[in-house]
Parts: C-alpha cells; structure tokens; sequence
C-alpha cells in the first residue's frame, strides 16, 4: 500500500445506503460462507447477508442477532465507526465490522456509521478481498486468451 494513500470518512445516516456496502462475507447462488478462494464466490452487500441470513451456520447466524438484540436493547443510539476501503462508484468494502452493519442494518434502528475509507488502488496484490474488483473473471480470461496468442504464435514460428 502506498504510504501516502489518503483516508476518507464517509457519514452515513440513511439505512439504504448502509445496506449497499460490500462485506467480506461470500457466497455462490446456492450457498452462504464461501471462501474467496471459490470462483464462483461474489462478495455479498450489507442488505444481502441480512436477506440470507437463514442459510448461515447456527454460530455465525447467532453472532449476527445477538448483536440485534444488543442493539435494539441499548438506551443510547447506536454510532459506528469502521473501516472501509474505497472501490469505484461511491462504492465501499468493510474491512471490519460486517457483523455489526449487518446488525444495525438488520435492527431497523438509526443508523449513525462513520466509515474510514482507505483510498488505495484496486489492486489484490494489495489486499486479496479486493481480487472481485480488479478485473476477476475478465482478468482470468485474458490470461487465457494472451497464453493461448503466444502459444499460436511460437508454433507458427516452429512450424515454419
């Protein structure tokens, strides 16, 4: 990471926007908690781990609402503070916290979350979490069809 990379924070009161933030956490069409190591696996918005929030395992799914619970039961409004990192678009990625967002978001409470966003390159030699947004599949392929030029043109060079 750049020494010099800024960091912006970013106050969001409204509970759509919370609900558009990436997580860490992944999933395939047909399963919850999935590596990032799985092809298959996108990163998963706020709103979208509350929607599944059925098919995560008992312990997991329990973190997220005893978190719920603590938040509507709390006499003082809820105020988070996390950190962030910034993608394209205004969009951002929760490097921490995603239980907590989760919850908040979940808890139909004000939501009050002041995001610290690191604004560095989209880059997973970086941070790995960031390997969906710096080209992915597009960035497979290419590798593919490049080898695949190369090869054609060494045996064309061969072959003569």
């Amino acid at each position: 990471m750049p020494a010099d990379a800024p960091i912006e924070f970013r106050r969001i009161t409204d509970r759509e926007e919370l609900g558009q933030l990436f997580t860490s956490c992944r999933a395939t069409a047909r399963r919850v908690e999935r590596p990032i190591s799985h092809p298959f696996a996108r990163p998963l918005r706020v709103h979208g781990v509350a929607a599944r929030m059925d098919e995560y395992s008992n312990s997991n799914r329990g973190r997220f609402l005893a978190l719920v619970d603590y938040f509507k039961s709390s006499a003082d409004p809820v105020a988070l503070r996390l950190p962030a990192y910034r993608l394209a678009d205004g969009d951002a990625l929760l490097l921490d916290g995603n239980h907590r967002a989760t919850a908040l978001w979940m808890s139909g409470l004000s939501v009050d979350v002041t995001l610290a966003m690191l604004c560095g390159p989209i880059d997973r030699r970086m941070l790995i979490d960031l390997k969906y947004w710096d080209g992915g599949w597009r960035r497979f392929l290419n590798r593919i069809r490049w080898g695949t030029t190369s090869d054609r043109a060494r045996q064309a060079t061969h072959s003569s």
